[in-house]
C-alpha cells in the first residue's frame, strides 16, 4: 500500500462522519482521497507552497486534516458547533498541529491571510442555496491567498468559472474532473450514494 492510499486510510477511519447533518449547510463529509488531491493542488498552485491552509467551512475536518498529514499548519473554519466539536473529537485532533475555529465562512473573522497561505474548500455547491460555491469564492478571494483550490459543481463548466476566478484576479493553473460521493442523508435522498460530478479548480494569484 502506497503512502498516498495509507493516508487515506487513515483520514477514513478517523475523521468523524457528520451526525444530524444540516440540510441547508449542503453538509457532506469530503471522500479523504479528494481531500488528499486538494491539498496537493495547493501546494502545487502556491508560487512558494502552503505554510497555513485555511479551510472554510471545514465541517468535521477532513480537508484540514489532511493538510494537517502532509504539508503544513492548518485551520479549520465552521460555522456549525455540532460539526466543529465533532472534528475535534478525532484522535487525529490531538497528535497532529491543527486549530478549528467556530466562524462563519461568509464573514471570517480575520482580514487577511499570511505569506505563504492557500485557502483550499470544499464549499456548499448551491443546490439549496443558489450561488453558494460563488460566494464563498469571493470571500476567499478577499482574503488574499496566494492560491485557492475549491470543488464546485461540474455542471458550471470550466469556461464559466475560470472567468468568475480570473475576474476576481485569481489564474486558474490546474482542474480535474472527480464522482464526489454523496450518501443518503437527508428526506429528498431516493439513492444510498448518490454520485455527483465535481471540478476541482486551482488558481494562483496574479
Amino acid at each position: 500500500m502506497g503512502v498516498w492510499r495509507r493516508l487515506a486510510a487513515v483520514l477514513e477511519a478517523q475523521v468523524p462522519r457528520p451526525v444530524k447533518p444540516k440540510r441547508r449547510l449542503e453538509q457532506y463529509r469530503t471522500p479523504p482521497e479528494l481531500a488528499l488531491q486538494l491539498v496537493a493542488a495547493a501546494e502545487a498552485a502556491a508560487p512558494h507552497g502552503c505554510s497555513m491552509v485555511l479551510d472554510l467551512g471545514a465541517g468535521t475536518g477532513m480537508i484540514t486534516y489532511a493538510a494537517a498529514l502532509t504539508c503544513c499548519y492548518p485551520v479549520g473554519l465552521e460555522v456549525d458547533l455540532d460539526r466543529l466539536l465533532e472534528a475535534k473529537s478525532s484522535n487525529l485532533y490531538s497528535r497532529a498541529v491543527v486549530d478549528f475555529v467556530q466562524g462563519d465562512a461568509l464573514q471570517p473573522p480575520l482580514r487577511r491571510c499570511p505569506r505563504r497561505c492557500c485557502i483550499v474548500m470544499n464549499p456548499p455547491f448551491g443546490v439549496v442555496n443558489r450561488g453558494a460555491d460563488t460566494a464563498f469564492l469571493r470571500v476567499a478571494v478577499a482574503l488574499g491567498p496566494d492560491a485557492i483550490v475549491s470543488l464546485h459543481l461540474a455542471s458550471s463548466g470550466l469556461g464559466f468559472l475560470r472567468g468568475v476566478y480570473e475576474a476576481l484576479g485569481y489564474q486558474v493553473v490546474g482542474y480535474g474532473e472527480y464522482r464526489f460521493p454523496i450518501p443518503q442523508l437527508y428526506e429528498r435522498h431516493v439513492k444510498r450514494i448518490h454520485y455527483t460530478r465535481v471540478l476541482l479548480v486551482a488558481a494562483r494569484r496574479r
